[in-house]
């Protein structure tokens, strides 16, 4: 009676799209969090055409990487298929058009909850990249350690070196000596 009840939930799962599971296939797959902070590029857009080898990308929003115009294509590694009219938030890698895709990258569909990873700037095509202001606060916190350990070092440093003063309780300043 068990295993049917663990293969009712099997199927249901599979159903459901397996609930999330990586691709086995990837030795190290990336989580969409992950990318949004420290991909090169990340782009927000629907998928125009598929011919099953490339396929055209309008962009809504660059959340991150240079300037880029209004349509790019995008030709992603075999394994990897798009789907005409969806909508994607894609993580392609640093080469010149066409934008290469890997298979393992963090590419997927758009839906609502991936707008909590939504950078603070984002822009749209034509734009020029502001600096960036998302600097990790893990960056800021690593930076403060180090600037704070650096002073107590410098301090410790000049102590050790600095001549120190004999106090002599019988050392007089008048002219008798």
């Amino acid at each position: 009676m068990k295993w049917r009840g663990v293969l009712g939930l099997g199927l249901l799962l599979a159903a459901c799209g397996g609930g999330g599971a990586p691709d086995t296939d990837c030795e190290n797959p990336e989580t969409v969090a992950e990318r949004v902070r420290f991909a090169s590029i990340v782009l927000l857009g629907t998928v125009t055409e598929w011919d099953g080898e490339t396929a055209q990308l309008e962009i809504d929003e660059i959340w991150r990487g240079p300037d880029l115009p209004e349509k790019v294509e995008i030709v992603p590694e075999r394994g990897r298929a798009y789907t005409a009219g969806v909508r994607y938030l894609v993580f392609p890698t640093d080469s010149p058009s066409p934008l290469a895709d890997a298979r393992c990258s963090a590419t997927t569909r758009w839906n609502e909850s991936l707008a909590e990873f939504k950078p603070t700037r984002t822009r749209v095509p034509g734009t020029a990249p502001a600096e960036d202001a998302d600097l990790p606060w893990e960056w800021v916190i690593a930076a403060a350690v180090l600037a704070g350990g650096y002073a107590a070092i410098r301090r410790v440093l000049d102590e050790r070196h600095r001549p120190k003063a004999i106090w002599n309780p019988d050392h007089r300043l008048d002219d008798d000596g």
